[in-house]
């Protein structure tokens, strides 16, 4: 199946520190709606923490689609902006759940269906 960019009109992001304890921190997007690109192959959007008290920053998001089931993201939430970094993903009828794994962490990103 693949993902139509212009209908996802919400996203929210879960990361979780995977050490000793479980750590997550829950990122929603801003009131600006997602921007897609006119070709239709990237979608960009901000986010921010849901606890200001955590992270009080607002992270650019750049969600790229390469082909029907290869998606790239690019954030100033990491630590190089410019790094396109490869996701995995899961469709379901209400959203798409793009994965990003590292080595100690993992990064869900939801898209949300109209």
């Amino acid at each position: 199946m693949s993902v139509n960019l212009n209908r996802l009109k919400h996203f929210s992001m879960t990361y979780v520190f995977m050490d000793e304890e479980d750590i997550a921190w829950e990122y929603e997007q801003t009131e600006q709606s997602p921007v897609v690109a006119p070709d239709g192959n990237s979608v960009s959007f901000s986010l921010k923490n849901i606890d200001q008290n955590e992270d009080q920053d607002i992270y650019s998001v750049v969600l790229v689609k390469e082909g029907d089931d290869e998606f790239y993201i690019k954030s100033d939430y990491f630590d190089d902006a410019t790094e396109p970094y490869p996701l995995d993903v899961e469709i379901s009828d209400d959203d798409v759940k793009f994965i990003l794994e590292g080595e100690d962490e993992v990064m869900y990103l939801y898209g949300f269906f109209e």
